[in-house]
């Protein structure tokens, strides 16, 4: 058994629209995070989430999902999730004890950066007259957005068989500004220089970029995949 967490802020799930798309989404990457891993997955809202639940369910490796909504509302607005200060800081628990195989897609990478310490924030603002490709998300930010070449930076497991830039999707305009003490840069783009990370002494990956959103002409993504999970020792 692995766990998908999904870590999107709860006022997603009250917009009626926002929320079939959302559950969509979460039903694609559970299907693919099975594929991929030969594990049946099991998907949880970020609140849910404890070790002890963690043990009982009989998970075997962590997957952390990205999210839409900016650290910073997630706060006392959602109450309504069983209180996500508390909830947070239980998935900042589980990331630093690393009792698991943990690997966290974009805003998960991000919290696992965060539950280290490191800090986050926008790339950078555009530029006087530099076109805004999605101005509907954080106008006035630069984006990195859809499949881009990633640089790998150092040899892992994580990157076999994947060439020296594999294309994989991205679609964020936030960032880890600082390495997490004990972890590496595994690899990077000209934009953004920490797109994937490890803990030195634990099975802990964090990610910038969304391996689960691959496609046929760009199936990179699923080799990622498969070699966390190789890593993880959870291939079924």
């Amino acid at each position: 058994m692995i766990c998908y967490v999904d870590i999107e802020h709860e006022k997603v799930l009250q917009d009626p629209e926002k929320r079939s798309a959302h559950l969509a989404r979460c039903m694609e990457v559970k299907l693919r995070l099975e594929e991929t891993s030969g594990q049946a997955c099991l998907v949880q809202r970020y609140w849910r989430v404890t070790r002890q639940r963690l043990g009982e369910w009989g998970v075997r490796a962590l997957i952390i999902s990205g999210n839409e909504t900016d650290w910073a509302e997630y706060g006392e607005a959602d109450r309504s999730a069983g209180g996500s200060r508390r909830s947070l800081a239980e998935m900042c628990r589980i990331i630093r004890s690393a009792e698991l195989p943990i690997i966290g897609f974009c805003g998960g990478c991000q919290l696992i950066a965060m539950a280290h310490g490191a800090p986050l924030g926008p790339m950078r603002r555009l530029e006087e007259g530099e076109d805004d490709p999605h101005p509907d998300v954080a106008p006035g930010y630069f984006k990195e957005w859809g499949f881009t070449p990633v640089r790998v930076l150092q040899s892992d497991p994580l990157f076999d068989g994947l060439g020296e830039e594999p294309m994989l999707w991205e679609e964020h305009y936030w960032e880890v500004k600082e390495v997490p003490p004990a972890f590496e840069v595994l690899a990077s783009t000209d934009a953004c220089r920490i797109q994937a990370i490890r803990h030195a002494g634990k099975l802990v990956y964090g990610v910038q970029f969304h391996p689960e959103r691959y496609t046929q002409e760009h199936a990179d993504g699923r080799k990622l995949l498969i070699n966390f999970f190789k890593v993880a020792g959870s291939l079924g």
